[in-house]
């Protein structure tokens, strides 16, 4: 054990050199030093930083306001930053130096990778100075590192080693409440940090647990004390995590089924394929040989060289009459029921068999579903895979030295040990290609946002929250706003240094209703506003970034009163007065036309009668309706909602067509309606998909979908709807700029609006 410490001590230096001679500003500098700019990146960095320095407890009041949000659910180490934050109160000041704990917090953490990765491989029989040298590749190739630029709790890679050397020891140790401690509280460390972890740590141990079982399926009874003591150790952890998230959390409504399940999957060219392969470039235009980057886990040339071997040899095998034996790569006793269930963990992370018609198993596996991004699994498998590698390199290497062949075995080994090397630094490369940007967002000193409130005269204490533009919002994967990210990043900036919290914000697994209503902030006046009732009555802190803004941008941004501005921003005061005001006029306005419109039963209108048609679904069979009795639903498929023969009682002229659609949290998307016009040949003369995923008119959880369309006389107008769990209501067609009133039998809609 001295020996292996030691040598631990040596690997230790060499790959903290390693980092340092890519990385130097950042061991020098860490607080002026972002990896990374981008939108996932810069979200992290501001959601620590925010909290380190302004906040305590489990809720981060930086985002979101004013309901702000749970840590666990965006990206803010939960557990690590309230040790940081102790540290901060009783030990030694960090509160304005978030920047560079993360930093540095990356580093350490992917470098104590190191020590498990070679006692691991140590376990295996391999000798110390072989071992030392393929921890340090399989290290510096973990796929875990390159998510430094952006995902940066995923970069914490001594979690997944260390999952399983604590599994290796409570497998082969007699005594295993010590093991089972320290597996139960990795888990939990893990847990805390990202949901991953736990789930990691989960199906690791599923995956052993599946096949020892399969092992011992002839004598079950001898295993299942064994097998129980392994699936309470699994799932312990995941229920505590789960049970005290659960417990703690405020919010009913987050969405749970989040896009990406059966997108950001793995596949075998994800695995043997080095993300820039020049084979991909030869053979892409006959083979689809695309991947998702998160199903990235390359586990190096010798890695994928043995692969193909043993699947050439499999298939060999299956279709010749003359057998050939697989022995050889059979893997010794101590690592095959890791070897094996890894396979099984490698097919889930392939979304196998979920794809392939199995998708029915979520709904009996509900949490299941949630992880977005399923590659990440493959994790398990590379870890596994390459330590294997390395174990069967070496086993090759003793038999051919035992036969009389030293050259070769020691060529074969240089040969691995290079090519495995030159991976890694290509992966080294890579991953730290573009990552030293000079921290200018949040810097340890405020005196820019300062002085720029100082040379206006104006107190940031004067507003209660950020408002900023262009707008970027998401709700649970069903309406996302992010054309322009630039708003959001000096809005974090200035969030940052002021103290003032955020009204949006970008979590994917934010409550629905308080997503919609700061996506609602834009809508028309005559929605009103109801977010608001939630604010006190301080005005917000407009900022906006000088880009294109669309016309309910600029018509917010004109309401406000600029304060400060250069070539880049602006700052401005936005009292809540307005929202209030412009929602009033507007209904002032239309209680003073309803008098003059005329009158046709339900409908009121200043128009021909004839050239307006209204579906309010009253002999629908939705359970959520948006008003009336009833409203439209369809549980998956393609729906005609409108196929209307245009004749000479409509107006030729410009339409509006729209309609109300509910958000349902059952699917990740929006629904897609198209809407078609026909001539009388029957050649569609008009086409168009409508905007369901960026629309600012929300109420009660619907939106309000329309089109301008222009129709004639002989046309045929269609709308067609089409995916799962689709609500529509309301669903309305009148000229464009007519005044329609709509009576239901619970409330009235002026221009498809609610009054």
């Amino acid at each position: 054990m001295k020996k292996n410490g030691l040598i631990i001590f040596f690997l230790t230096l060499i790959a903290i050199l390693i980092l340092f001679l890519n990385l130097k500003p950042v061991f020098q500098h860490p607080n002026s030093i972002l990896y990374s700019k981008g939108g996932d990146a810069l979200k992290s960095y501001f959601n620590f930083s925010y909290y380190l320095k302004y906040d305590d407890g489990i809720r981060h009041d930086g985002i979101n306001y004013p309901y702000g949000d749970h840590l666990q659910y965006i990206n803010s180490h939960p557990l690590y930053v309230q040790f940081v934050k102790f540290i901060d109160k009783h030990i030694y000041p960090l509160a304005n130096h978030g920047i560079a704990v993360l930093n540095l917090t990356m580093l350490a953490l992917f470098l104590l990778a190191l020590p498990f990765i070679f006692l691991i491989l140590r376990h295996y029989s391999l000798p110390r100075w072989y071992a030392g040298i393929i921890s340090l590749i399989i290290l510096f190739l973990s796929p875990q590192f390159d998510r430094i630029h952006g995902h940066f709790e995923m970069v914490y890679a001594v979690f997944l080693p260390m999952f399983w050397y604590f599994l290796i020891r409570w497998r082969q140790s007699k005594k295993r409440i010590l093991w089972s401690a320290l597996l139960v509280l990795a888990a939990l460390i893990g847990g805390f940090t990202s949901a991953y972890f736990v789930a990691f740590y989960t199906i690791l141990l599923f995956g052993v647990l599946i096949v020892e079982c399969w092992n011992h399926r002839k004598k079950l009874s001898e295993y299942w004390k064994t097998g129980l003591y392994l699936f309470a150790i699994a799932v312990i952890p995941l229920i505590i995590v789960k049970g005290m998230v659960s417990a703690t959390d405020w919010v009913t409504d987050r969405p749970d089924n989040p896009y990406g399940f059966y997108i950001f999957h793995a596949n075998f060219f994800s695995i043997f394929l080095p993300p820039g392969s020049q084979l991909k470039s030869i053979l892409g235009n006959h083979i689809n040989m695309d991947f998702e980057w998160e199903g990235r886990a390359y586990v190096g040339l010798p890695a994928t060289l043995l692969a193909v071997s043993m699947f050439i040899i499999g298939l060999f095998n299956l279709i010749s009459k003359k057998k050939s034996s697989c022995k050889i790569f059979k893997p010794t006793k101590k690592i095959e029921v890791f070897f094996y269930a890894s396979i099984l963990i490698l097919l889930f992370s392939m979304c196998i068999p979920f794809k392939y018609g199995f998708d029915w198993l979520l709904d009996v596996l509900p949490p299941v579903k949630q992880f977005r991004a399923l590659g990440r699994f493959t994790w398990i498998f590379y870890y596994v895979f390459t330590a294997y590698t390395a174990w069967f390199i070496y086993r090759v290497f003793r038999v051919l030295k035992k036969k009389g062949l030293p050259a070769v075995a020691t060529l074969l080994l240089v040969f691995v040990i290079g090519y495995w090397a030159i991976d890694a630094g290509v992966n080294i490369k890579r991953s730290t290609s573009g990552l030293l940007n000079k921290n200018d967002k949040f810097e340890s000193i405020d005196s820019e946002y300062q002085a720029r409130f100082q040379d206006a005269k104006v107190d940031p204490n004067e507003f209660q929250a950020i408002f900023f533009l262009p707008f970027a919002s998401t709700c649970g994967d069903k309406l996302i706003f992010e054309h322009s990210l630039n708003g959001f990043s000096e809005a974090m900036k200035c969030s940052y240094h002021t103290g003032l919290p955020l009204i949006q914000s970008f979590s994917p697994r934010l409550s629905f209703s308080q997503a919609l209503s700061s996506i609602q902030m834009l809508a028309a006046p005559a929605i009103r506003k109801t977010r608001l009732d939630d604010m006190n009555d301080k005005p917000i802190l407009l900022v906006c970034t000088k880009e294109k803004l669309n016309e309910r941008e600029k018509w917010l941004q004109n309401k406000a009163e600029v304060f400060w501005e250069d070539k880049y921003i602006t700052l401005s005061h936005l009292p809540l007065s307005i929202f209030h005001d412009n929602y009033k006029e507007w209904h002032d306005r239309v209680k003073s036309e309803i008098p003059n419109l005329q009158s046709f039963g339900e409908i009121a209108t200043d128009t021909s009668i004839n050239s307006i048609l209204f579906n309010g679904f009253e002999d629908g069979s939705a359970k959520t309706v948006f008003s009336g009795n009833a409203s439209f639903y369809s549980r998956e498929g393609q729906q005609v909602l409108l196929d209307k023969k245009i004749g000479a009682q409509f107006q030729e002229g410009k339409y509006e067509l729209s309609f109300w659609l509910y958000v349902d949290s059952r699917k990740y998307e929006m629904p897609k309606a198209e809407v078609k016009v026909f001539n009388t040949a029957g050649k569609q003369r008009f086409y168009r998909q409508m905007n369901t995923r960026h629309v600012y008119d929300t109420y009660q959880g619907w939106i309000r979908v329309s089109e301008i369309i222009e129709l004639h006389h002989e046309d045929t107008l269609q709308l067609v709807i089409n995916d799962e769990y689709v609500s529509v209501d309301n669903l309305l067609l009148m000229p464009l700029n007519a005044k329609v009133l709509i009576k239901t039998s619970n409330q009235n809609f002026f221009n498809n609006y609610p009054l």
